[in-house]
């Protein structure tokens, strides 16, 4: 099975954190509990003019799961206006390469 990844970047103005933070995690909240989800980071950009300051990325374990997580509820808590302040640009991804750093440690015999 390939892993499916859903990669989000949010624009989130300096001194907005928290109000974003505050829907991001009603919405987390929500989709951790949804069949198929499997794993999520948000990441937050180091320099604070970065234009997508916020990545949200959250493994499932199909893209037919995903879609369905994306029900009534969770279009009823997008909805919000709120959100209208944090331009999303949301996609579904395979991998479709992996690399790894080589093990620094020594062998040993």
């Amino acid at each position: 099975m390939a892993d499916i990844v859903f990669i989000n970047c949010f624009e989130v103005p300096v001194g907005r954190e928290d109000t974003f933070l505050a829907l991001w995690a009603e919405i987390d909240d929500y989709m951790c509990e949804k069949p198929g989800f499997r794993w999520r980071k948000l990441h937050r950009s180091l320099d604070s003019t970065t234009r997508l300051r916020y990545v949200n990325v959250a493994g499932w374990d199909s893209a037919e799961q995903f879609d369905a997580a994306h029900d009534e509820q969770f279009r009823r808590m997008q909805s919000q206006r709120q959100w209208l302040e944090f331009p999303a640009l949301p996609a579904l991804y395979t991998v479709e390469k992996e690399t790894h750093a080589a093990s620094s440690a020594p062998s040993v015999l």
